[in-house]
């Protein structure tokens, strides 16, 4: 009998179709999953707001992680968050700007960002948010708490960048790479991997009674994590090597794919198959 009691999804890539939205299907598996005692959470790079509709459409009522990590909040409260400080990472962040990449700083309340690209109009369809422009030359942008800080551009230039003014910072940060163009920094010694453990030490879920699923690089120490790490099929080649159960289709029909072949889902009920 399978003992898993938690699933922990990515969302974007991973249970969210390819326009972002959530199928019938996922939301039907992930209902079924919860009818039969299980926990179901999510696990995104995106801050809280932007994550709001999912977790309200899902129903979420246990706290879930944010923001690669950084952030573990429920609907009511943040249970834990760290921080980035802006100002020695300015230079850095300027630079990337000159040279052509979008730079999206990420508060609680919102985001700002350097200037308005068409990256960052593509962000706020698909984010359903609208982002803020700050003015590098005022000193009140340097200020303020940050849960995370994304890039998106030319991945190369943004390592060579990230690279060239390294030697400068005197303190520590953690980078991803989330997808194929985007680039964060976010607290050190934070990821996805390290806040899902403490969400299961939270549950009193032990790694064996996880399915963690995800599709890029920034999913790979949570899948690790978790007693069955999955893989939809339009994962990053790395992530699926280090997979113990690769989905042989995208997005969330992966998802409930996996979901199907672990036996995670309750008998659908004589009613629920006359309502349909």
């Amino acid at each position: 009998m399978n003992n898993i009691r938690l699933i922990v999804s990515d969302l974007d890539g991973t249970l969210l179709s390819e326009d972002h939205s959530l199928t019938e299907p996922v939301k039907e598996a992930v209902r079924r999953f919860r009818a039969n005692g299980g926990m179901f959470t999510i696990a995104t790079g995106r801050f809280g707001l932007a994550a709001q509709k999912i977790v309200e459409e899902l129903d979420i009522d246990i706290p879930f992680i944010l923001c690669n990590g950084s952030v573990i909040a429920d609907r009511s409260r943040v249970w834990s968050a760290s921080t980035l400080e802006l100002r020695e990472l300015t230079p850095f962040l300027l630079a990337a700007e000159r040279s052509g990449v979008t730079v999206m700083l990420f508060e609680e309340a919102g985001v700002s960002v350097l200037s308005r690209t068409a990256a960052v109009e593509q962000f706020e369809i698909k984010e359903g948010i609208r982002c803020v422009v700050v003015d590098p030359s005022e000193e009140g942008w340097q200020g303020k708490p940050l849960q995370k800080i994304l890039l998106i551009g030319d991945m190369r230039r943004i390592r060579e960048l990230w690279e060239l003014h390294l030697p400068s910072f005197n303190r520590s940060y953690a980078t991803i790479q989330s997808e194929d163009d985007y680039f964060e920094v976010i607290p050190p010694n934070q990821s996805k991997g390290s806040a899902l453990k403490k969400l299961a030490e939270l549950l009193q879920v032990t790694p064996a009674e996880v399915l963690g699923i995800g599709n890029q690089l920034n999913d790979m120490d949570m899948i690790e994590y978790a007693g069955v790490g999955a893989a939809v099929a339009n994962s990053h080649p790395e992530l699926k090597a280090k997979a113990s159960f690769v989905c042989s289709r995208s997005y969330g029909d992966g998802v409930v794919e996996a979901m199907e072949a672990l036996g995670l889902l309750s008998p659908v009920s004589e009613t629920e198959e006359d309502i349909r």
